[in-house]
């Protein structure tokens, strides 16, 4: 009689757990299509970029913050003193205004510098505490600069002027994450909940749309919301009828997608583990895949940006200036 090797028979059931659990997602092959045009190597990790005409800043995790010129590949500086872990960076070059959001340690919160140097970035106040999500800063027609955030089960918003920082906020019922913003209407990302629209002025909920998988980003273009939906890939809605959004796409990546953007007729994906996908979404009702760089070429993908028909992809292993051509 013959015995079964134990070790053997659990790592087959363990192979057949994972097989059969396999999620089906887009090609893993690449195409050939996305290229490498350089590699900013960063102290820490590439956790969050912003992008400019001519500038890329870093947050670099641990590392601080850096500033380049995309257009030449220069490196201004970087700022790595006192920083413990940055996670989120926004700019308002009118102001020469850099945001950093430094998740832990005796600075942690959203920290505000002057990049009127760009060599020479100066600290000028600490603004607001933990567990931040998201953040976007724009210049207004006040002259003092808005800052919006979640934070929690809040979304913040006020202004920054004269190193003055004030805020309200409303509450939502549950973790809030990524979100984009038109003059009106705020989209907000609830995770398991899905898509919140919300009136920009009273903070009412006006809908709430269930996505397959936990909203993490948020891209508004047009009268479409992209959604990077974590485990569930990428969905499209319709939000032309605000009270009536309507998912008109939804598609599977590997790994969790984390980060998403738009531009033109293209869509792009930072996947984690998954690394970058890149659509065309000419028909917006029907995505084409054109192309994937997985993690192993580039590391797992906190952060995609596309501009000017250039992809800059921030992840562990720093942060990667992409082109295509289709």
């Amino acid at each position: 009689m013959y015995k079964i090797n134990k070790n053997f028979f659990i790592i087959c059931i363990i192979i057949i757990f994972i097989t059969g659990c396999a999620k089906s997602t887009e090609p893993v092959s690449s195409e050939d299509i996305l290229k490498i045009d350089i590699f900013y190597s960063t102290i820490g990790y590439g956790r969050d970029i912003f992008v400019s005409d001519s500038l890329l800043y870093i947050a670099e995790d641990q590392g601080g913050f850096s500033i380049y010129n995309h257009l030449t590949d220069m490196q201004y500086c970087n700022f790595i003193t006192t920083f413990e872990n940055a996670r989120l960076i926004s700019a308002v070059e009118e102001d020469s205004i850099l945001f950093v959001y430094d998740r832990y340690g005796t600075f942690a919160g959203v920290r505000a510098f002057n990049i009127s140097d760009l060599t020479d970035p100066q600290e000028e106040m600490l603004l607001t505490g933990l567990l931040i999500e998201a953040i976007k800063t724009y210049a207004n027609d006040n002259g003092n600069i808005e800052i919006l955030a979640t934070k929690g089960n809040m979304y913040y918003y006020g202004e920054y002027y004269d190193n003055v920082w004030w805020s309200d906020y409303y509450y939502f019922p549950n973790y809030l994450t990524g979100f984009d913003v038109d003059s009106t209407y705020i989209y907000l990302g609830g995770e398991q909940l899905g898509l919140y629209i919300v009136d920009r002025a009273t903070g009412d909920i006006l809908s709430m749309t269930d996505t397959p998988g936990e909203v993490l980003a948020v891209k508004l273009v047009n009268n479409y919301v992209f959604i990077a939906d974590k485990q569930e890939g990428f969905s499209i809605i319709d939000v032309s009828d605000i009270n009536n959004p309507e998912i008109i796409f939804q598609q599977d990546t590997s790994g969790w997608a984390q980060s998403i953007d738009v531009e033109g007729n293209f869509l792009v994906i930072g996947s984690g583990g998954g690394g970058v996908y890149l659509y065309d979404i000419s028909d917006v009702q029907s995505p084409h895949f054109v192309d994937r760089l997985d993690d192993a070429i580039i590391g797992y993908t906190y952060r995609v940006k596309i501009w000017n028909g250039k992809i800059f992809a921030a992840t562990k292993k720093g942060v990667y200036k992409l082109s295509f051509e289709i």
